[in-house]
């Protein structure tokens, strides 16, 4: 069995999301809340938006316009960050957070914000090229959940770092620009 469909897309897919912005959204909502919730929202997100792309391909985003879920997805970003922003800052116990449920907002933003992005249309590239869509899914999964957990762990050194009320503070400002950058269509 060749693997090179594999670990192609796994190098391919885990170097264009290192430091992308879907990272920087996991290093900062696992800064604040359940790691677990969001490492794992994040995951079946992805495992959705990338199997999407390999079984669909292209005739996904003439289903649903990318300008659409653009637009969706920096409005869900904006709104995430404003309530990030007038949650209580004190308040550790996320029961008691304006986003109640983390998991819940965590997928629908990585779904949204992945939808039509640069790795979906790698893997659907990808699965083309070498016609082999499960170890294509496979590879880009793998990497995303990589480059998520690094994430994670970069989000809880922060944590030990910088003080609560400093990381939903920026947490918040950076879910609402990129949030603008999706409607400004950058």
């Amino acid at each position: 069995m060749d693997i090179t469909p594999l670990l192609t897309t796994f190098g391919l897919i885990a170097m264009a999301e290192l430091g992308d912005k879907t990272q920087l959204t996991v290093i900062a909502l696992s800064a604040g809340y359940d790691r677990v919730k969001v490492f794992s929202a994040v995951v079946l997100a992805f495992a959705l938006v990338t199997g999407l792309g390999v079984l669909v391909g292209e005739g996904l985003l003439q289903i649903i316009p990318e300008n659409y879920i653009k637009i969706m997805a920096g409005l869900l970003f904006i709104v995430f960050g404003i309530r990030i922003l007038m949650s209580k800052e004190e308040s550790d116990d996320e029961s008691s957070s304006q986003v109640n449920n983390v998991f819940v907002s965590t997928f629908s933003m990585i779904t949204l914000a992945e939808m039509g992005d640069k790795t979906q249309l790698s893997a659907i590239t990808l699965a083309a090229k070498y016609d082999s869509p499960y170890l294509v899914f496979i590879g880009a999964v793998l990497a995303l959940a990589l480059i998520s957990l690094i994430g994670i762990i970069v989000g809880k050194k922060l944590c030990e770092i910088v003080p609560l009320p400093k990381i939903k503070l920026g947490a918040g400002a950076l879910f609402i620009l990129f949030g603008i950058l999706f409607l400004a269509g950058l």
